[in-house]
């Protein structure tokens, strides 16, 4: 009978270390779950950062190229603004109508070329002196005109995307 005793004894001590081993590998996987799950967390975390700091970067990467485009336009028209120039002035001193129409159709194809890519003319024609866009060459007393107001362009001003290139160099009444 003590035999038939201690194997009982034995399967309950073996049953219970089981139950208990079960119980610590029980504990042990929800540890490990519970890692896993934090580790993973950490990851999706990671990958939106990362991801969030490409689309900035192509951001960033955009907007350098296109201001180095901008510049590079910039540039070359201010290259071309004196030509603009001379040609005005050229056209002012032809007195042949003949000689006179082809330095027009120049004129009007640099025109024309200047609307195509974005600059604009500032308006000085019956406007009023705004010092972010005319230079005031010259200032004179004019009977009847309010101060202020511009009475003759002597160089053409332009913007581009906004930004003046050039102010328009302008004669203003004064006070």
């Amino acid at each position: 009978m003590t035999k038939g005793k201690n194997e009982h004894v034995q399967t309950a001590e073996a049953k219970s270390n089981t139950e208990a081993t079960t119980e610590k590998s029980l504990s042990d996987m929800e540890k490990l779950i519970a890692d896993l799950e934090a580790k993973a967390k950490a990851n999706l975390d990671l990958a939106k950062y990362q991801k969030a700091e490409f689309e900035n970067y192509k951001r960033r990467n955009q907007n350098a190229v296109t201001a180095a485009f901008q510049d590079g336009q910039t540039y070359v028209i201010n290259l071309l603004l004196p030509i603009f120039d001379g040609v005005v002035e050229a056209g002012k001193k032809i007195a042949d109508p003949a000689d006179l129409a082809g330095f027009e159709i120049i004129r009007k194809k640099l025109d024309d070329l200047f609307q195509k890519v974005g600059i604009e003319r500032i308006e000085t024609k019956d406007q009023p002196f705004d010092p972010k866009l005319h230079n005031a060459a010259a200032v004179e007393k004019v009977d009847g005109v309010a101060p202020d107001q511009i009475l003759e362009e002597w160089q053409a001003g332009f913007t581009f995307h906004g930004h003046v290139l050039r102010p328009a160099m302008v004669k203003v009444s004064g006070a």
